[in-house]
């Protein structure tokens, strides 16, 4: 059951009981000596509709109510899928070590035999409180572990110099993809894209600076892809970009536009295609038709591509098959 909007800092008690002189004296008992908001219900049914729309820590049960009796109400409470733990304690007349037994048995984690005496019941519910408080600080901490976990886990899965997704989390990604297409029959692009000259660019103006142009590249090709594209750094200063849904037009399309983003950057290289940084990209899609029972087929078609765009000039794109590669300062028709 959905907890969300109790209130987490504050306990909560809830007391069932059909007789009102017993309710009103454990009311004004507990409102003297214990630090909680009490609910008050004045047999089972009420008990049970009222832990449902607001949540109680602690619950006090007599026994032996009219419709649905302390026993009834504890089994209820124990099958129920609260966030929080419900300590329960009934108050009966009964003596018997049967009668005590069946009330334990059926989920009760204490029992106050009545009449009750005051200050027994009163160490008795402190002693709940004791583990009801216990148990929140447990849970609050382990949704802090969780908090914790997922942020590690996503750590895990990006890139930190390039704060995009690292190869594990490409290999999840192409894996997923290449599984749709081959069940569905949907296609998707992949384009291979390596920084010119970077080794060149490093030696000459030094690793920091390298390291920032790498950063701007990947932002300039997180800025010109869909919101459904998704960018890894697969090694190195080659970064893949899976396109899904997209046919070797489209990929192509998207590889040039990468290309004239990375030019306008105008990040100046002395040894780079018109001593600038620039990149090529190698593009290669698996849709009907295509060579792609497996999705290291597209991926070694995109990294050939990226090599023949490599050995034709650089700073283009390319894909298999090609009559020409296209350069990025020249837009395709």
């Amino acid at each position: 059951m959905d907890m969300s909007n109790q209130d987490q800092n504050q306990i909560k008690i809830l007391i069932a009981d059909d007789d009102p002189i017993s309710r009103k004296f454990l009311q004004k008992l507990l409102a003297e000596k214990v630090d909680a908001d009490l609910l008050i219900a004045c047999d089972g049914a009420e008990a049970w509709d009222m832990i449902q729309r607001q949540f109680a820590h602690i619950v006090i049960a007599d026994w032996m109510m009219p419709g649905m009796d302390g026993i009834e109400l504890c089994r209820k409470l124990r099958e129920a899928s609260f966030s929080r733990y419900v300590y329960i304690v009934l108050l009966t007349a009964r003596d018997d070590q049967k009668d005590v037994l069946e009330g334990l048995n059926a989920g009760a984690d204490d029992y106050v035999r009545k009449p009750f005496d005051p200050h027994e019941l009163r160490l008795r519910i402190n002693a709940g409180l004791r583990i009801v408080r216990l148990e929140e600080e447990l849970a609050r901490k382990n949704e802090q572990l969780q908090r914790l976990n997922l942020r590690l886990e996503e750590m895990a899965r990006v890139d930190p110099l390039m704060q995009i997704g690292n190869r594990n989390s490409f290999y999840e990604s192409i894996e997923r993809h290449h599984n749709l297409a081959l069940r569905y029959g949907q296609r998707y692009g992949l384009l291979m894209c390596d920084v010119d000259h970077f080794k060149l660019y490093n030696d000459t103006q030094g690793h920091q600076a390298g390291d920032k142009v790498l950063r701007e590249v990947a932002k300039a090709i997180k800025l010109n892809i869909r919101p459904s594209d998704e960018v890894f750094r697969y090694g190195g200063e080659e970064i893949v970009v899976v396109l899904p849904e997209q046919g070797i037009e489209g990929a192509f399309s998207i590889a040039q536009r990468i290309c004239q983003a990375v030019r306008a950057l105008n990040i100046l290289h002395p040894k780079g295609v018109d001593h600038m940084v620039t990149v090529s990209i190698g593009a290669a899609t698996c849709e009907a038709g295509s060579r792609c029972r497996d999705w290291k087929d597209v991926l070694e078609d995109a990294d050939r591509a990226l090599y023949r765009a490599k050995g034709e000039g650089r700073d283009r794109v390319c894909r298999l098959n090609d009559p020409g590669a296209v350069s990025a300062s020249v837009p395709q028709s």
